[in-house]
C-alpha cells in the first residue's frame, strides 16, 4: 500500500479510518466477483480483505470506538468465520488431491471415495457462504463506510494534531504483537504442540497485517513482512497436515461404519503421509524459529519499532501509578522475572538487567536513562551473559527484584510490577505523547492510590538503595 510513510505522520484516528476504508473497498470489490463461478480467486481475496479489515478494527479499537461498536465487530467476525469454513474445505480437498501420484492402484479408491465426500460437503459450504455474504455484507458495507468516513476530532491549543501520531501508535502495536509472537513460539517445545503452533501462526498473521500497509516504501518493514510470510506458510502447512491427519482418522471411522473396506488402504496411506508431513515441517520450524533461533528476527522488529517512533526513538514517555495491592489481571497477561542492578556513578547511571520468561532462555541488557518526570531519554542494548556476570557484582547493594506482568489495553500496554523484596506494587504505561490521556482500565482502576510519575521515592534507582 503506497503512502505508508505519510500515513505514519497522520493522527492515529484519521490513519486508522483510512486503512479500514481501504480494506472495506477491497472486500467490496472481491464480493462482486463471488458471483462469477470461473473466478477461482474471488473467495480468497474476499476472505483476506475481511480478515485485514477485522484485524485493523481490532488493533485500532481505541481510535475507532466512536464509530465501530461491538455489533459491528461481531458481524465482521461472523463473516470471517463463514469464509474460513469454505476456505478450510478447499484446502483439504487440494491437500488430498496433491497426494494422488503417491498412491498405488490398491490405494487409489480410498482417495476417490474421500474426495467425493469432501466435494459434496464443499458444495453446501459454498452455497451457504454466498447466501450469508449476500445477506450480511451489503448492509455492513454501507454501515461501516458511513461510520468510518466521519468522526469527531478534539483540537487542543497545545498541538494541532487531534490525537496521537500514527507512527507512535503503530510502534506500540508492533512491539505488543511481536511480544505475543515471541511468547507463542516459546510455548512450542515439541511436535505435539500443534495447537500452540497454530496460535503462533495467528500471532504472526496479526503482526504481518499491522506492517503490510507500511512495507511498500519501507525496506525494513518489507524485509520483516517477507520473513513473517515464510513463518506463516511454514506453520500453515504444518497445521494443514495436522488437520488432514485428524480428518482422515474421522473418515476412516466413517468408512468402517459404512463397510467401505476398499477405501481403507488409501485412507491409511494418506494418514501416514500426513503424519510424516507434520514431522518434517516441525523440523523445519525448529531449525529456523523455535528454541531462541528467532532472536535475530525480533531484533529487526525492535529496530523497526524505534524507526516508527521517529525522532523520539530514545525518549521514554511514561506514567507511573502506586497501587494499594496486586490487581486480578485479565487473561493473557505476560509474566517476566526481572533482576536489575545499578552501577556506581555520579552523573551517569547505568543499569544491567536479566530478563527471564517461561520457556525462553534468559536475556541480558545494559541501559542508560537520563532526565526525570514523564519524559526521559533511554538508551538500551542487549548484551551477553558473560558481560552481565562481570558487571553484576558491581551492583551489590543497588539491586531490585520484581515480577512484571504486561497487559494489553487497546494500542497501549500496562506493566504491573510486583516487587519481591518489599510490599510494593506499581503500574506503568508508556505513552505515544506527553498529552496522551491515561484512563486505567476497569481491572486496575480501583487499585490505584495515586499518580507517582516523577516522584523520587518510586524511581527504580532509588528503590534499589
Amino acid at each position: 500500500m503506497k503512502g505508508g510513510a505519510a500515513l505514519l505522520e497522520l493522527s492515529a484516528p484519521r490513519a486508522a479510518r483510512w486503512l479500514a476504508l481501504q480494506f472495506l473497498a477491497e472486500a467490496r470489490a472481491a464480493r462482486a466477483r463471488l458471483d462469477q463461478p470461473d473466478d477461482a480467486e474471488a473467495l480468497h481475496d474476499f476472505r483476506v480483505a475481511i480478515r485485514r479489515l477485522r484485524s485493523t478494527v481490532r488493533a485500532y479499537a481505541a481510535h475507532l470506538e466512536d464509530g465501530i461498536g461491538r455489533k459491528d465487530r461481531r458481524r465482521l467476525r461472523k463473516l470471517a468465520h463463514a469464509t474460513g469454513g469454505a476456505r478450510d474445505g478447499e484446502v483439504m480437498i487440494a491437500w488430498m488431491d496433491a497426494r494422488r501420484g503417491d498412491l498405488s492402484g490398491e490405494q487409489a479408491p480410498g482417495l476417490e471415495w474421500l474426495l467425493a465426500r469432501l466435494r459434496k460437503r464443499q458444495e453446501k459450504l459454498d452455497a451457504g457462504l454466498r447466501e450469508e455474504v449476500a445477506h450480511d455484507f451489503s448492509r455492513e458495507d454501507e454501515r461501516l463506510a458511513r461510520r468510518l468516513e466521519w468522526y469527531p476530532a478534539r483540537v487542543q491549543a497545545e498541538t494541532p494534531r487531534e490525537g496521537p501520531r500514527m507512527g507512535g501508535t503503530v510502534a506500540d502495536l508492533v512491539a505488543q504483537h511481536a511480544e505475543a509472537l515471541r511468547s507463542a513460539l516459546a510455548a512450542v517445545t515439541s511436535v505435539e504442540d500443534q495447537e500452540r503452533a497454530h496460535e503462533g501462526r495467528i500471532e504472526a498473521k496479526r503482526l504481518r497485517y499491522l506492517l503490510e500497509p507500511f512495507a511498500d516504501d519501507n525496506d525494513a518493514a518489507r524485509a520483516i513482512v517477507k520473513q513473517i510470510k515464510k513463518l506463516q506458510d511454514l506453520l500453515g502447512e504444518m497445521h494443514d497436515a495436522h488437520v488432514a491427519r485428524q480428518l482422515l482418522a474421522a473418515e476412516r471411522a466413517a468408512a468402517e461404519k459404512a463397510g467401505e473396506s476398499d477405501a481403507f488402504p488409501g485412507l491409511d496411506a494418506l494418514a501416514h503421509a500426513a503424519g510424516r508431513e507434520v514431522e518434517r515441517l516441525y523440523g523445519d520450524a525448529e531449525g529456523g524459529w523455535l528454541g531462541g533461533r528467532a532472536d535475530g528476527f525480533f531484533e529487526e522488529v525492535d529496530a523497526l519499532v524505534r524507526q516508527f517512533r521517529g525522532g523520539a526513538e530514545n525518549v521514554e514517555i511514561e506514567r507511573k501509578f502506586l497501587l494499594h495491592r496486586m490487581p486480578k489481571l485479565p487473561k493473557g497477561a505476560l509474566k517476566t522475572d526481572l533482576a536489575q542492578g545499578y552501577l556506581p556513578g555520579a552523573r551517569l547511571q547505568e543499569r544491567v538487567r536479566r530478563v527471564r520468561r517461561r520457556g525462553e532462555p534468559a536475556r541480558y541488557y545494559r541501559t542508560v536513562k537520563l532526565g526525570t518526570g514523564i519524559s526521559r531519554v533511554e538508551v538500551e542494548e542487549e548484551c551477553d551473559e558473560s558481560t552481565f556476570r562481570r558487571l553484576w557484582p558491581l551492583t551489590k547493594g543497588r539491586r531490585v527484584r520484581k515480577l512484571r506482568y504486561r497487559v494489553a489495553d487497546g494500542d497501549l500496554t500496562w506493566e504491573i510490577d510486583r516487587f519481591r523484596d518489599r510490599d510494593l506494587v506499581l503500574a506503568e504505561i508508556e505513552l505515544p505523547s506527553e498529552d496522551h490521556l491515561v484512563t486505567p482500565p476497569d481491572w486496575l482502576r480501583d487499585h490505584v492510590v495515586r499518580d507517582v510519575t516523577g516522584e523520587d521515592e518510586y524511581v527504580n534507582i532509588n528503590l534499589a538503595k
